[in-house]
């Protein structure tokens, strides 16, 4: 029996959820791969919290991003790393899976 997996709730619907003043926002289950932030402050969403950041400047800087033309991933994703090794990473109750 094929076991069936929750997906996440849209990024802008978490940021309305957490009341997060956000202008982008996307999701993903393990924290590693997104869409492009465009509308700044922004903020990626994981299943247990989320980073938001600021301005442009400090999503550009963000040494644990790597930012193609038009995702995001995070670098050494193949060896676990998420979002959650962002500075200002954090967790939310509840856990947006569960939202």
């Amino acid at each position: 029996m094929k076991l069936r997996v929750k997906p996440m709730k849209p990024g802008m619907r978490l940021a309305k959820f957490y009341k997060l003043d956000v202008q982008s926002a996307y999701s993903h289950r393990e924290g590693n791969w997104y869409w492009n932030l465009d509308r700044f402050p922004a903020a990626y969403f994981d299943a247990a919290g989320c980073v938001i950041f600021q301005t442009e400047a400090d999503y550009l800087r963000c040494v644990n991003l790597s930012i193609g033309p038009t995702n995001t991933g995070v670098r050494n994703k193949d060896v676990g790393m998420s979002i959650k090794e962002i500075a200002g990473y954090r967790v939310l109750d509840p856990p947006p899976i569960s939202v």
